[in-house]
């Protein structure tokens, strides 16, 4: 990868050059299909736009029509390559059974085939756990853990067929680590990881492979329950960075490039893992206040 040129950073600012005379990746290419839950989110979007600098066919979803639509629209005007590959937008609830079958069936449909299941779709929260309501409880399980199940359980179908595929889930690092405000959230995205686990054994004979990847401090707050569809995701706060070992909140290309690697041939005898990506955040004990004034 090359330091990037004028107009190809990630939204941040402060993403890496993916241009395909400059990167390329084994396994992903002009003939790869790509379907990214979640994908007019911050992580999913940028995903979404590498993937389609690398030449792949790229569906996203979202809950929203009319984001699905328009970012799809912008993803295939903004090709730099002439390899650069197509974008298909589709609105899907993740949680409902006929919207994750559909998803893969309108990729199959434009594609003939699905090769790369990226599920970044989910709903955060942070509620203490005497706020938690029953009715948050259930749009966030819904949504962070049935809709991953069903849209894998959906996808899974032509990746067998083909003898192929790769399935990756995002989870957090409160899968590993505790912390007050998380217990839905946190209990969710432990699923993701166990799911992810488990489908991976289930799926692996079938040429199948199913990783996770745990974002620590990201820079957007997840949507909640009560959110819009489509809505614009919110900054995180950039505090906390002292306590983060490599002294900084991470990008959204951090995370984009531990996705590739499992999406990829280069990741072709990797199933059943979880890459933790916080800059070393879920290593570091919880230090006593003066102790973690000194190092920040």
């Amino acid at each position: 990868m090359t330091a990037p040129p004028a107009g190809a950073t990630a939204p941040d600012g402060l993403g890496m050059s993916w241009d395909p005379d400059a990167a390329r990746l084994p396994g992903v290419g002009p003939s790869t299909v790509v379907l990214i839950t979640g994908g007019t989110g911050a992580i999913g979007l940028r995903l979404a736009e590498v993937f389609v600098q690398l030449g792949a066919q790229v569906a996203i979803t979202s809950r929203s029509a009319d984001r699905a639509a328009r970012e799809a629209a912008r993803l295939g005007a903004d090709g730099r390559a002439p390899a650069s590959g197509e974008a298909l937008g589709i609105r899907a609830d993740v949680a409902d059974p006929g919207d994750a079958r559909s998803a893969v069936s309108q990729v199959t449909s434009r594609w003939g085939r699905l090769d790369v299941l990226v599920q970044c779709a989910a709903l955060g929260d942070h509620s203490t756990f005497d706020q938690l309501d029953v009715a948050t409880l259930d749009a966030l399980l819904a949504t962070n853990v049935k809709g991953v199940l069903l849209v894998a359980q959906a996808a899974a179908e032509p990746m067998r067929a083909q003898g192929r595929g790769r399935i990756v889930n995002v989870a957090s690092i409160m899968a590993h680590r505790g912390g007050s405000h998380h217990a839905a959230y946190g209990a969710s995205k432990a699923a993701v990881v166990y799911t992810s686990r488990s489908l991976s054994a289930e799926l692996g004979p079938h040429g199948i492979t199913v990783n996770s990847v745990s974002p620590g401090s990201t820079p957007t707050v997840l949507r909640e329950p009560g959110d819009a569809p489509g809505s614009a995701a919110q900054p995180a706060r950039d505090s906390g960075a002292g306590k983060i070992p490599l002294r900084r909140r991470g990008h959204l290309d951090d995370y984009v490039g531990p996705i590739l690697f499992l999406a990829s041939d280069l990741a072709r005898y990797v199933t059943g893992a979880d890459i933790l990506i916080d800059g070393g955040l879920a290593i570091v004990r919880p230090l006593p206040g003066r102790e973690r004034e000194k190092c920040q």
